[in-house]
């Protein structure tokens, strides 16, 4: 079993059982006490859990993210609609960052009359699908640690080959959003990869479909003011005024 397998396997159990020991998460698990701590310990910063004595207790705002697979057929049609409407924003010669996940993938389907593109993106899904359709473009790829629920890469070395580069536009996916706590996502990992791509852009671009709505999650990665755009597929009248007033442009696919 993988480590992310196993810290899933953990959050499901205290789902169930409210709280566990070290020594029987050791037992479930088949593996060393000084293994699960280290999970819990990174559980714990996550947000996921509270550590206790000798365990750990679920976090009351504890959300677990779902994997690359699980998330990949919800809402599929509006993901694509996302992915067609970003692409028309894309022009030749543009450098792009294109990060992690099921919507933004849908971009790189709608890209085949551009030209002279570069793209740079830390996601397994992402090149396989450049590499699928044979989209002619410079791609720049992101190396470090391979988190394989999400398919990206995270981790000090991902976030300083990143930190090296500058792109015209920067295409971003977000766990949750609120008009109070902007871009949310539960892994503090990801989330700098975010972070980093949202300052090295000339334009930011956010990316969620319509059940990301009023979803909030551990970490904060992007403020209202570092966001240039908004593409999703359905909005409230008030929440696009509100949008308007921070200069955020909402575009609708």
């Amino acid at each position: 079993m993988f480590a992310e397998e196993r810290k899933r396997g953990i959050i499901s159990l205290l789902k169930q059982e409210k709280r566990a020991s070290v020594n029987e998460l050791s037992e479930e698990f088949d593996v060393s006490r000084a293994t699960i701590r280290r999970d819990l310990s990174e559980l714990e910063k996550n947000g996921f859990l509270r550590r206790t004595h000798g365990g750990a207790i679920l976090s009351s705002s504890s959300k677990l993210e779902p994997s690359f697979k699980e998330k990949e057929d919800k809402l599929a049609a509006e993901k694509k609609k996302i992915g067609e409407k970003s692409a028309e924003i894309i022009k030749n010669g543009d450098t792009i960052f294109i990060d992690a996940g099921t919507t933004t993938r849908y971009i790189i389907n709608n890209l085949g009359n551009k030209k002279d593109l570069t793209i740079v993106t830390h996601a397994l899904h992402i090149i396989n699908k450049i590499n699928e359709i044979n989209l002619d473009c410079e791609l720049v790829v992101i190396g470090g640690n391979f988190k394989w629920s999400t398919e990206a890469m995270i981790g000090p070395m991902a976030e300083d080959d990143l930190k090296k580069l500058r792109v015209d536009k920067s295409f971003i996916g977000s766990n949750g959003f609120t008009l109070n706590s902007a871009a949310t996502t539960p892994d503090l990992r990801e989330a700098k990869i975010k972070e980093i791509a949202l300052k090295i852009a000339g334009e930011n671009f956010l990316l969620f479909d319509q059940s990301k709505w009023e979803e909030e999650y551990f970490y904060r990665f992007a403020e209202l003011n570092q966001i240039d755009f908004i593409i999703t597929d359905s909005i409230e009248e008030e929440k696009e005024r509100k949008l308007k007033s921070e200069k955020i442009e909402v575009i609708l696919a």
